[in-house]
C-alpha cells in the first residue's frame, strides 16, 4: 500500500469514528495525531479523490461523511489490521517463514492473474517506474528499502477481487515489513537481487499483455525462486540467522 492509499484508509477511519462530518483542518489535525503529517491542501486533495471513488459525502461545508463504499472500505482496514497484527506474531521460526511464503505465493500468484484480466494503465506506469528504480538501486541498499515490495503492494492494488485483496494485504501489512527484512538477509547477493528484478519484470510483461494464466505463472515461480533460496540458507546453516532475526521482529516498532 503507498503512501496516498494508506493516507485516505486513515481518512475512513477517522470517519468512521467521528460522530457527525469531518473537516478538512480537523482531518489534518487528527492525521497529524497519528503521524502523518501533511498540507491542508493534500488532505483536501486526498478528500476529493474520496469522493471521486464514492467513499465519502460531502456535507456542505461541514465536511463529510462515509458513505457506503467507504463504510465498507474502512471496516476491511480494521479487519486486515487485526489479521497481520495476529499473523506478524505467528512468524516465529524458519518453518513459520516458510509457510508465510507458500501462502502468499498461493494469495499473490491469483492477484497477479485477477490483475492481468483488465490492467489500469496508470497502475501499470507505476509499476513499471517500481522495476527501473529497483534496477538502478541493486546492491546499493538493502531490500527492504527497495521498491520491491512496493511492487508486490502495486499488484494488489491492480487487482478487482476483494476477498484476494484483503487476503494479501493482510501478508503485506506494514506490521510485517520486519519480517522482510529475513528475506533480505537470504537474498543478500547482488545474483539474487538481480534474479529478483527480473522475476518481477516477467510478472509485469504477463500483467500489461492480459495474459492472466501467464501472470500467474510467474508470480508462481517468482515464490517458488524465494522459496528454494530460503531452504537453500536453510540447509547451509543459516537456520539459527534466520531465527535471531525472528526473534528480533516483535521487539521492533509495528506502527
Amino acid at each position: 500500500m503507498n503512501d496516498r492509499e494508506g493516507a485516505m484508509l486513515a481518512l475512513l477511519q477517522l470517519m468512521s469514528a467521528s460522530s457527525g462530518p469531518l473537516g478538512t483542518r480537523n482531518a489534518q489535525r487528527e492525521l497529524a495525531k497519528r503521524g502523518r503529517e501533511l498540507s491542508e491542501s493534500s488532505v483536501s486533495r486526498l478528500l476529493r479523490e474520496m469522493d471521486a471513488r464514492e467513499w465519502t459525502t460531502p456535507v456542505g461545508t461541514k465536511g463529510r461523511t462515509l458513505a457506503r463504499e467507504g463504510r465498507r472500505r474502512a471496516a476491511e482496514a480494521v479487519l486486515a489490521h487485526r489479521a497481520s497484527d495476529s499473523l506478524q506474531h505467528s512468524v516465529r521460526d524458519a518453518k513459520d517463514l516458510l509457510d508465510l511464503l507458500r501462502a502468499r505465493c498461493a494469495v499473490e500468484s491469483a492477484v497477479a492473474g485477477d490483475a492481468a484480466r483488465a490492467p489500469d494503465e496508470g497502475r501499470l506506469l507505476q509499476l513499471r517506474d517500481l522495476c527501473a528504480r529497483h534496477s538502478r538501486v541493486v546492491g546499493s541498499a538493502p531490500l527492504i528499502e527497495q521498491p520491491g515490495l512496493q511492487f508486490h503492494r502495486g499488484v494488489v492494488e491492480m487487482s478487482t477481487n476483494r476477498m484476494l485483496k484483503v487476503a494479501a494485504e493482510m501478508m503485506l501489512a506494514p506490521r510485517l515489513d520486519r519480517v522482510e527484512a529475513v528475506l533480505d538477509t537470504v537474498l543478500a547477493t547482488r545474483r539474487d537481487e538481480e534474479k529478483v528484478v527480473a522475476e518481477h519484470q516477467a510478472v509485469l510483461d504477463r500483467i500489461a499483455q492480459r495474459d492472466a494464466d501467464g501472470a500467474e505463472e510467474a508470480m508462481r515461480a517468482h515464490f517458488e525462486a524465494m522459496i528454494a533460496a530460503v531452504e537453500t540458507s536453510i540447509v547451509g546453516g543459516n537456520e539459527v540467522l534466520v531465527q535471531r532475526l525472528l526473534d528480533w521482529v516483535p521487539a521492533g516498532d509495528h506502527q
